[in-house]
């Protein structure tokens, strides 16, 4: 009997404890948490894109499948930039082989590309250029694809190139003796060079038509229609590069 009322007077102290708790204290820190508890699955949802996905993801998801979700979507960029990369390959070639038909005499036709090198002594990187494409006419051969050359080599034409302007060149007078001794290799004689530069003026790289010795260079007026059609696929080619995300490095003189 003892315990029985010690039970009830206990049960009823509980009750009287209850009634003194101001509920209003707690309004406050019960909406914050609802409304923290709201955007955490807005922002869930907004993302996934669904309710169902985004409450999965809020309340039901764990590490291994977030990882995993991760790991498709890296690999699904992976494979876009990839199908980008071969697409902006394809019309580079596609672009160059419009220049080497306007030419109709010329062996082939090249693209040069700008881009930093090694560090130099003084802490200075040093501009390098690649030959990345490469197109020929019937029966003739595209030549080597040479990589991390110095930008020293392109001594006789590199002022033309940031003035913006095109310019013929016959292999036989270059100043640099391992561009000479590449083009003698090839059988080139004669080769027109012309700025691949964005909107902007900066260079890129550069756009080359070369004829071989056996070749006969157009008349003046079909050279100067081709320079100007070659400066306009440079341009192309610099706005193609510039979505595949190579950033020009030197800038045109005005």
């Amino acid at each position: 009997m003892t315990e029985l009322l010690t039970a009830v007077r206990t049960i009823a102290f509980i009750i009287s404890q209850i009634r003194l708790i101001n509920f209003k204290v707690l309004v406050q820190p019960v909406l914050t948490a609802c409304m923290l508890s709201g955007f955490y699955v807005t922002g869930h949802i907004v993302r996934e894109g669904s309710v169902a996905e985004g409450l999965h993801m809020a309340f039901l998801d764990n590490e291994r499948l977030r990882n995993e979700r991760q790991r498709k979507m890296e690999d699904a960029i992976v494979q876009a930039e990839l199908h980008y990369f071969v697409e902006a390959n394809r019309l580079i070639d596609q672009l160059l082989e419009s220049a080497l038909q306007r030419a109709k005499s010329a062996a082939r036709a090249r693209l040069d590309i700008i881009h930093n090198g090694v560090t130099g002594l003084t802490g200075i990187g040093l501009l390098r250029y690649d030959v990345t494409h490469s197109v020929a006419a019937a029966g003739r051969s595209t030549g080597a694809l040479v990589a991390n050359r110095p930008m020293s080599e392109w001594t006789d034409f590199l002022p033309a190139l940031l003035a913006g302007q095109c310019v013929i060149n016959h292999s036989g007078e270059l100043r640099s003796a391992a561009v000479r001794a590449r083009f003698d290799a090839m059988g080139v004689a004669n080769f027109l060079v012309c700025p691949a530069a964005d909107v902007q003026g900066k260079l890129l790289g550069a756009v080359f038509v070369l004829w071989d010795q056996s070749d006969q260079l157009p008349p003046p007026d079909e050279l100067a229609a081709l320079m100007a059609n070659c400066r306009q696929i440079g341009a192309q080619i610099a706005a193609v590069l510039d979505l595949r995300g190579l950033k020009p490095l030197l800038a045109q003189r005005s």
